[in-house]
């Protein structure tokens, strides 16, 4: 062991030597080396809001487990993501702004992904966090919406609907046990398993609209059954990526029994809310069951903010899901490591970005990305150990077509926030940590600061690929 460990710390520092950019990922791998390595389980919702669990203040949504999980480790506050499914998980995968791979919308038609000036899926080729993990020895696993090219549902209404025939398999990208919806692989057909792409677009199949996070979690709880019987020892990564509380949905009456007295659509969205929150506490006993719990990094969020009039709520925050004000890319992030991650605490200053999950997760498994990436992320691991972190690089966000009303560009550097269209239009200065809800644009009298970050902000769109010529607007496909 000592002499596989030299040669690993020798390995590391001819890497970092050779490409420095690559010493924030890798410094900790012969330290991982001489510890246990954590197993990885990554829950993500589809449209839950910031202010939409009982952890974050909901009122009446009941997220009995969800409660636990935060009691159990650190809710943070200042966790962002980007206001569409499909970049969220882009950059989730890359570590990279998802503009890099012109992923700044969903995955929709061939014809909208054509008429936006967005590829049909993820570029094969773009790092991938999932196969650095896999080549420093982990299991890795996905299970559940991909939504980054392909699908299962080849048609919709008579027209080809995102399952193009050269989808690169999701399993490409670095996942040995994959079962997916909008991605090329195995699925699900109402809410069973099938092990190929098959002909129903998900939001037209009724079973899965009302089983999925059910169907979700026992494919998880077979996996994680699996792993402890044949791959003992041998660390793992899992993304349970959820279609809930996404519309369309379609609970039950036993589903909407709690809320009988709450109106639509929160009806609807609360019922699915707790029904994915039950499943997740399915798969946090069945971690506990299995004696997994203490060496098992468990994070939750959501990968855009709520949208606007379909139930859910975003707090205090301004804007919805398809804008970059708060409500739209601020979500709630719950992280839990026993012994590693402090318990029932809530940390309101370290500003993460869903970005910083590759460079974390490779620090923690001792895992490097290819020779010259970059990241636009940072390591968080501080963060979730509950000692200081101070972020280095601005956040930053290109949304052209998040309808003409709305800015196109964002930056969020310490406490200050700007937004712009790319021509200097639509220009407003926030300082969140004064305004949390952006209602003053304090522009005006701070020049220097909006020169500073305007400099910034255009300087990183103008390296972004060329676009679309379209003027912003909101140009949805089917997917809403």
């Amino acid at each position: 062991m000592k002499m596989r460990a030299l040669s690993s710390l020798a390995s590391v520092r001819r890497t970092a030597r050779l490409f420095p950019a690559l010493l924030i990922l890798c410094s900790s791998a012969f330290a991982a080396e001489t510890t246990a390595r954590p197993n990885i389980v990554f829950l993500l919702a589809d449209d839950l809001g910031y202010g939409d669990l009982g952890c974050q203040g909901h009122p009446r949504t009941k997220t009995p487990n969800l409660d636990r999980l935060a009691q159990d480790g650190t809710r943070f506050m200042r966790f962002y993501v980007h206001p569409l499914c499909s970049p969220t998980r882009a950059a989730a995968i890359t570590g990279q702004f998802p503009s890099r791979w012109r992923v700044f919308a969903h995955f929709a038609d061939l014809a909208s992904n054509a008429e936006r000036g967005m590829p049909d899926w993820l570029d094969a080729q773009a790092p991938s966090m999932p196969r650095a993990l896999q080549q420093a020895g982990y299991r890795t696993a996905h299970f559940g919406k991909w939504h980054l090219g392909g699908g299962s549902g080849s048609f919709r209404d008579g027209k080809l609907f995102i399952n193009h025939p050269d989808a690169p398999p999701v399993a490409s990208y670095g996942f040995d046990a994959v079962r997916a919806t909008y991605g090329n692989a195995p699925t699900w057909k109402h809410a069973e398993p099938v092990d190929k792409p098959h002909e129903i677009y998900p939001y037209t199949d009724p079973e899965w609209l009302t089983w999925s996070s059910r169907a979700i979690s026992d494919t998880t709880i077979d996996f994680l059954e699996d792993h402890t019987r044949n791959h003992a020892g041998q660390p793992f990564l899992a993304h349970v990526w959820f279609k809930d509380p996404h519309t369309p949905m379609t609970p039950t009456a036993a589903m909407r029994a709690p809320y009988a007295d709450v109106a639509e659509p929160s009806q609807t969205h609360y019922a699915m809310v707790s029904f994915m929150d039950e499943q997740i506490g399915r798969i946090l006993n069945k971690l506990d069951e299995l004696g997994l719990r203490e060496n098992t990094l468990v994070l939750f969020a959501s990968d855009n903010g709520a949208a606007d009039k379909r139930g859910g709520t975003n707090g205090t925050l301004r804007g919805w899901k398809w804008t970059i004000y708060e409500g739209g890319i601020r979500v709630p992030f719950i992280a839990r490591w026993p012994g590693q991650v402090p318990g029932g605490r809530v940390d309101q200053t370290s500003l993460l970005n869903v970005s910083d999950l590759t460079p974390t997760f490779c620090r923690l498994a001792g895992a490097a990305m290819p020779g010259g990436y970059q990241s636009d992320g940072e390591d968080a691991s501080d963060a979730l150990r509950g000692k200081p972190f101070r972020r280095t690089v601005p956040m930053m966000w290109h949304h052209p077509h998040g309808g003409t009303r709305n800015p196109v560009l964002a930056i969020r550097d310490g406490d200050w926030k700007l937004m712009m269209n790319p021509d200097g239009t639509k220009l407003a200065l926030h300082n969140l940590t004064n305004d949390l809800s952006e209602k003053s644009d304090v522009a005006a009298e701070n020049p220097d600061v909006v020169e500073r970050l305007k400099t910034r902000l255009v300087a990183w769109h103008r390296s972004l690929p060329q676009q679309a010529n379209s003027p912003p607007g909101r140009k949805r496909g089917v997917e809403k």
